[in-house]
C-alpha cells in the first residue's frame, strides 16, 4: 500500500532521481541517491517497495541496486580514513571490498594501492587482495613466483655489513648480476643439496613448500659454525614455524618501514607483496648491521 509524501520529500525525490537520470554520472552519486531514497522511503507514494521502485523506475534489478549502494557505503568509509590517498574510480574496484568489515575495507584498499602493478589498480587486483585477507596467510601470495629479485640498495647494505657475499644459495644468473656473490646456486641445481658456508645472502623462494627448508638449512649451518654471517630477506610472517625457528639464533632483525618492490627479470619494479618484509642478521657485527639497516626500518636485537 502506498502513502502520500510531503512536498519537500517530493522535491528531494526529484533531485535524487535527477542524479540517477544524468546518465548515471558516477556510481557513488547514484549509490548515495538510491540509499537516501530507500532509507527515507521516498518511493512510498507511487510504489509499495523499494525493489518495485528500482525495477519499474530504473529497470534496476535488486542485486544491481544493492551493488551501487554498497559501493557508495565503501567510498564513504574510505573517505573517513585520512591516510587513504585516493579512492576507487569504478564500481568494479569497490565490489570486492563490500564483503569486508569497514576496518578491513580500509586495510584492503591501502594494500591494493601499495601493491598495484605498474599498469594501475584493477578490480582483479583488488579481489586478489581481499581473497588474501579473507582466506590465506599473507606469505602465500608469493607462492607462485620465485623469480623476484632484490633491489640493489638492500644487497649493497648487506655487502657493507659482511664485507662481501660468499654464497647466495637461492639465486640465478640474472639475480647474481646484482648480488655478485662469489658463488651462487640456482633452482635447477637445488641449493638444498649443497653445503653452505662463509658469508651468505639469501632471499629464499617464497613457495610454502620451500621457504621452511631453506631457512632451516641456513639456521642449521649457522649454528654449526659453517656459516660465519648471513643476511636474510623474508616476509615478516612472524606466526610461521620457519620464522620462529630463525628467531632462535638471529642476532638482529630489521622490520622494513615499507614493502619491498622486487625487480622482475627485465629489471623493472613489480607490484610489492601484500605483506611487509623483514631482514634478519646472523653474525657478530650486530652494531654494524643496526647502523646500516636502520635507514630501512626499525632494528630489534635478538
Amino acid at each position: 500500500m502506498t502513502e502520500l509524501i510531503t512536498l519537500d520529500e517530493r522535491s528531494r525525490l526529484y533531485q535524487l532521481e535527477e542524479t540517477i537520470r544524468q546518465g548515471l554520472n558516477t556510481f557513488v552519486d547514484v549509490g548515495n541517491a538510491l540509499l537516501e531514497i530507500r532509507d527515507k522511503r521516498l518511493y512510498r507514494q507511487d510504489y509499495s517497495t523499494f525493489e518495485e521502485y528500482c525495477n519499474k523506475q530504473w529497470s534496476f534489478s535488486r542485486d544491481y541496486a544493492k551493488k551501487l549502494m554498497r559501493s557508495a557505503d565503501v567510498i564513504a568509509n574510505l573517505e573517513n580514513d585520512t591516510i587513504v590517498s585516493f579512492l576507487p574510480k569504478t564500481e568494479s574496484q569497490t565490489r570486492p571490498l563490500t564483503s569486508l568489515e569497514p576496518a578491513e575495507q580500509v586495510e584492503a584498499w591501502r594494500l591494493a594501492v601499495e601493491t598495484a602493478p605498474e599498469t594501475g589498480i584493477t578490480a582483479k587486483h583488488v579481489q586478489a587482495v581481499v581473497d588474501e585477507i579473507q582466506n590465506k596467510p599473507h606469505v602465500s601470495f608469493n607462492s607462485g613466483n620465485n623469480e623476484w629479485y632484490t633491489p640493489p640498495e638492500y644487497i649493497e647494505a648487506a655487502k657493507f655489513v659482511m664485507g662481501g657475499i660468499d654464497l647466495d644459495p637461492a639465486s640465478s644468473e640474472t639475480a647474481n648480476g646484482i648480488v655478485e656473490a662469489a658463488s651462487y646456486l640456482t633452482a635447477e641445481q637445488d641449493g638444498l643439496r649443497f653445503e653452505w658456508a662463509g658469508k651468505v645472502w639469501m632471499n629464499p623462494p617464497y613457495a610454502s613448500e620451500l621457504i621452511g627448508k631453506f631457512t632451516e638449512k641456513l639456521v642449521t649451518h649457522f649454528e654449526s659454525g659453517e656459516i660465519e654471517e648471513a643476511v636474510v630477506l623474508v616476509n615478516n610472517a612472524t606466526e610461521t614455524v620457519w620464522f620462529q625457528r630463525m628467531l632462535v639464533s638471529v642476532k638482529a632483525v630489521c622490520f622494513l618501514n615499507k614493502r619491498v618492490k622486487f625487480i622482475d627479470s627485465t629489471g623493472y619494479p613489480t607490484g610489492a607483496p601484500l605483506q611487509g618484509q623483514a631482514i634478519l642478521y646472523f653474525g657478530n657485527k650486530v652494531n654494524a648491521f643496526a647502523d646500516t639497516f636502520s635507514q630501512f626500518g626499525k632494528v630489534l636485537y635478538g
